[in-house]
């Protein structure tokens, strides 16, 4: 069974980053840069508004879909944190083991078909190294992190908690890009746990408390950690599965960041 934990050296360091991560400004955008450069001009985040994945009712297995992952690709030791949509399509690319045509995109983005004949060599070499650093940036990678908008039921006193409506197993995460400034392509990631995932354990209690704490409302973000464990293609483009390790319940009401909780999942297996 999954439970709260407490700790304050790792609530600290929590809050700070969701601080950093919901705030937009130039502090935020460089935290994400740390992990790999940013996406492109014309790159859609695979974040809405609000910068959370959009998931998606799991669809069902598709025929024909196969692994294209080996162990290697996926046991590497770095996190890929908060991606945008460009950085999980050449995650995707790496993982499938298929070359990305960098010099193509670069060359149909936009500030480099504008650009005068004096500039536009230098402008295409700029454009080709970012998308690279995009690229290198996803190398040895074997874990995601990820912040998940969700909300909690009321209380479940026969069972003695709450209900997140985040995660279930099969639940779906879609990111797009437009690599080229103008053709969308979409990445899927798959959660691919057993057993029950949202169940938020507490007693009565506890429980109000932190529904005070979130001043009544029941919106939450979802500090997310995934590790991947392969790749499958669909007709719609390539699936990333990934096992739920565990995530941290936060509250950002009037913009404060505040842990709540925390629900781990020990051997990737729910409650």
């Amino acid at each position: 069974m999954c439970g709260c934990k407490r700790g304050k050296g790792r609530r600290l360091a929590l809050m700070v980053a969701l601080a950093l991560a919901g705030c937009g400004d130039d502090a935020a955008n460089d935290a994400r840069a740390a992990v790999a450069a940013p996406a492109i001009d014309g790159a859609a985040p695979g974040q809405p508004a609000g910068g959370q994945p959009a998931a998606a009712a799991a669809p069902a297995p598709m025929q024909g879909a196969s692994a294209a992952v080996g162990a290697a690709a996926v046991d590497g030791g770095r996190e890929l944190a908060h991606p945008e949509g460009l950085q999980m399509l050449l995650f995707a690319y790496r993982l499938e083991g298929r070359v990305p045509p960098i010099g193509e995109w670069a060359a149909a983005q936009q500030r480099v078909r504008s650009a005068n004949e004096f500039e536009r060599g230098e402008v295409l070499r700029e454009e080709r190294a970012r998308l690279q650093a995009v690229y290198d940036g996803t190398a040895q990678v074997g874990r995601l992190r990820m912040n998940v908008g969700a909300s909690f039921s009321e209380y479940d006193a026969s069972r003695g908690g709450y209900y997140l409506n985040a995660f279930t197993p099969g639940s779906l995460f879609t990111f797009s890009a437009r690599p080229d400034g103008s053709r969308s392509e979409t990445v899927s990631l798959r959660i691919d746990n057993p057993g029950e995932l949202n169940f938020w354990a507490l007693d009565p209690a506890a429980a109000q408390e932190l529904l005070t704490k979130n001043g009544g409302q029941r919106n939450v973000t979802l500090d997310a950690r995934l590790r991947i464990t392969g790749i499958s293609r669909r007709s719609d483009g390539p699936v990333l599965s990934a096992t739920l390790l565990g995530y941290t319940i936060i509250s950002t009401r009037y913009r404060q960041p505040a842990v709540l909780g925390e629900l781990e999942f020990h051997d990737g297996k729910g409650g």
